[in-house]
């Protein structure tokens, strides 16, 4: 929320406030912090969710290793529909270099 609260203060972010807040929102509706399902989520955030996770995976963590590109992409497709938009996973993975074999 402290996101949420310091965007919402600046003008120039307005169209960027909804995305901090409703980022871990999921789109069979399972999310928080308001439980929105499906386009109730702002078009924003079910964008940034997907990117946010894509990125958390490829990264190395002080916990494990990057994931491969082929090992997220399998990880974002057995999640859409439930956590991610479907419309959001098509562009986003045609957008995405093939995964690396």
């Amino acid at each position: 929320a402290y996101g949420y609260e310091l965007l919402s203060r600046t003008p120039a972010f307005a169209a960027a406030v909804d995305i901090p807040y409703c980022h871990h929102e999921r789109w069979d509706g399972t999310g928080y912090p308001r439980g929105l399902k499906g386009e109730e989520i702002p078009l924003a955030a079910r964008i940034f969710a997907v990117v946010d996770v894509w990125f958390a995976l490829r990264s190395d963590r002080p916990y494990r290793p990057a994931w491969t590109a082929e090992d997220a992409h399998v990880y974002i497709m057995q999640r859409t529909g439930r956590d991610f938009d479907p419309a959001v996973v098509e562009v986003f993975t045609r957008l995405q270099p093939p995964p690396e074999l």
